[in-house]
């Protein structure tokens, strides 16, 4: 199940940083991406980015385990950078669609709170959560689709 969502996360990097550079942000000031990078970092919707480059040195050192522990962590720090740079450029321009910087800076407000730090904090364990018992749901829900169209044959 993790290899899963691992492989999930892995497609989804590997879209970004193939398309952020399709995707124009001609119309997203500075300070609007600045304002969702600080959103994005205090909802808890990054944790999950900066879990993956980790990840990916974590198979490539078992791969290749010459490869040096020093080596590995200035990878990491540098890649950690880019993933999250490439994530608000990607984003900013489907969010300022939906959003102005008016509520992100709301938003925001909303996360210093104490119930807003609390549901930050607890936002990546309810996703992890939530997509595994999706899962779970879909599975079934497709064994159940499958014996009723057998059934109505």
């Amino acid at each position: 199940m993790q290899k899963r969502i691992f492989s999930m996360w892995v497609a989804v990097f590997a879209m970004l940083f193939v398309y952020s550079s399709r995707v124009s942000a001609q119309d997203v000031s500075d300070e609007y991406k600045s304002q969702l990078r600080e959103m994005l970092t205090v909802s808890g919707s990054l944790e999950g980015a900066r879990q993956v480059v980790p990840q990916l040195l974590a198979l490539v050192k078992q791969q290749q385990p010459e490869i040096s522990d020093e080596a590995c962590r200035k990878v990491e720090e540098t890649f950690n950078v880019k993933v999250i740079d490439r994530m608000v450029d990607l984003y900013a321009p489907i969010y300022i669609k939906y959003l102005t910087l008016d509520d992100l800076k709301q938003i925001v407000a909303f996360y210093q709170t104490p119930a807003g730090k609390k549901w930050g904090e607890a936002t990546p364990s309810i996703t992890l959560e939530g997509t595994k018992m999706g899962q779970q749901l879909g599975m079934e829900l497709a064994g159940e689709i499958q014996q009723a169209l057998q059934d109505a044959k």
